[in-house]
């Protein structure tokens, strides 16, 4: 559908060159659109530095953070694909059914068209990149909304793609806020990929609804850490400390609450409390943890732990000073808290470690399926066998055992969330047939007349079929289906 006016917003304007560029860019194969991929991973690369400089700057991000969670995550995923889409991408012969003889079938993966992707700011670099290549690969053009929060960070995205010599209109960033998205929806993209707040993805869903555009829904999680009995508590202390400070905890899958056996349960927090304490926090020097983003989840923080002290948490480690200001908050670790408190309901997004003591494996599984959130969730124990139990126990997209966080980097997995954290899967395999639609193909030679089952029908033909339906259906053993 052409957008069409004298003055064109942005929204129309990159609609129009998108609806224009898209039969030749879907035209190209698999090995052509990925030669332009290639060079978007050596141009990243290239500007390492510059990327750590301005998302320091800009994002409070550590260079660490940047290197490890931005930069090699986009570089593997756009690898991953490298090695793996044609084959994935390619027309596939299935089996066909013994009634209709003489035919052929085959799945045709074919690209939905134009996808709007609407990505967040705490990670500026994957979480636009990664849908937007796999979009790309797939044979779609791509409009890329990014967070408003960040222009400095959008220039440096914008630059890249250009430099990376994509056709013109094939990818295209749009920058705005709010207004800019719904716009952008009105314009009526054939796929929607959003990553955000859950508010935030019920009103694109909505608006998206008008127009029975498909959405992909990435949103936030409340992801609970269990810590076994027979768990290697130094490991799962790191694990803990790590995985709800890192990026000052403004990550969808860090680890916002902690359920520890009671018989580990003072060896661990103790050990938290020692881990927490080492930590640094900087926004000029080299350091472990820098500031926070926005204003607003430091203070969405700071009245989470208000709100726990108020009902008798204790803060057995970091907490704000009287007087502080944003954006530095220091890693806070909370004991005393219960399941009703507002911190261990709420999304923190923040450097909070909320710890609570359970009887067993079954009090702990219980209260972390309580959450109306369901992304990420993270086992603690020697025992392998029973871990996994757990974890098929667990309502959650994901789980990771003895480790934290880091299992969204792997693009051999799929990731998404159920409940209220999401649905739909990108990375993997269902990644890249996410942002594609099966198209069923079956291809008859022509040779026959007519089908057995065609006007007008033939009560011989009938017989015989009732006679082979009663044989191949009707009896318990299944080898001549």
């Amino acid at each position: 559908m052409q957008m069409r006016q004298a003055l064109p917003l942005p929204e129309i304007a990159g609609m129009n060159k998108a609806r224009d560029a898209w039969p030749s860019w879907k035209a190209l194969t698999v090995k052509e659109r990925l030669r332009i991929l290639a060079k978007l991973r050596v141009l990243i690369i290239r500007d390492m530095d510059k990327w750590i400089d301005v998302l320091q700057t800009e994002a409070y991000k550590t260079p660490m953070d940047t290197l490890t969670t931005e930069l090699m995550t986009v570089a593997e995923a756009i690898s991953y694909y490298e090695k793996r889409a044609e084959a994935l991408l390619r027309t596939k012969r299935m089996p066909t059914p013994w009634r209709f003889f003489g035919s052929r079938s085959y799945v045709v993966r074919e690209s939905r068209g134009v996808v709007a992707v609407i990505a967040p700011w705490n990670f500026p670099l994957q979480l636009s990149l990664i849908p937007v290549i796999t979009a790309l690969i797939s044979g779609n053009v791509v409009l890329l909304k990014p967070s408003e929060k960040l222009p400095l960070t959008n220039q440096l995205v914008t630059s890249v793609i250009r430099e990376a010599g994509f056709p013109d209109g094939v990818c295209q960033v749009i920058e705005g806020g709010q207004a800019t998205v719904e716009r952008l929806i009105d314009c009526r993209p054939d796929h929607i990929f959003f990553t955000g707040g859950v508010e935030a993805g019920r009103n694109i869903l909505k608006h998206a609804a008008k127009h029975l555009i498909p959405c992909e829904l990435e949103l936030s999680g409340k992801d609970p850490m269990i810590v076994c009995a027979d768990a290697l508590i130094e490991r799962a202390a790191r694990a803990a400390v790590w995985g709800a400070f890192m990026h000052n905890g403004q990550v969808c899958v860090s680890v916002e609450r902690v359920y520890v056996h009671e018989r580990v349960y003072t060896e661990f927090v103790n050990r938290v409390i020692v881990l927490t304490k080492g930590l640094t926090q900087s926004l000029t020097e080299w350091s472990d943890l820098n500031g926070m983003t926005t204003e607003t989840g430091w203070q969405h923080c700071q009245s989470l732990v208000d709100n726990a002290r108020s009902q008798g948490a204790d803060i057995v480690a970091g907490g704000l000073a009287e007087g502080a200001i944003p954006p530095l908050f220091p890693p806070t670790v909370l004991t005393g808290v219960t399941p009703n408190m507002r911190l261990m309901k709420e999304e923190i997004f923040g450097p909070l470690l909320p710890i609570i003591k359970v009887k067993d494996e079954q009090e702990a599984v219980r209260l972390a399926n309580e959450s109306s959130y369901g992304l990420n969730a993270y086992i603690f124990a020697e025992d392998i066998v029973r871990a996994r139990k757990l974890a098929s126990q667990l309502h959650t997209g994901n789980c990771f055992i003895n480790d934290v966080v880091q299992n969204i980097s792997n693009m051999h997995l799929p990731f998404g969330g159920v409940k209220e954290s999401g649905y739909g899967k990108i990375r993997g395999v269902e990644g890249l047939y996410a942002f594609t639609h099966a198209k069923s193909i079956m291809v008859n030679r022509g040779k026959r007349k007519k089908q057995m089952n065609w006007f007008p029908y033939d009560p011989k033909a009938f017989k015989w079929l009732k006679q082979a339906v009663r044989l191949l259906y009707g009896r318990r053993s299944r080898w001549l289906r």
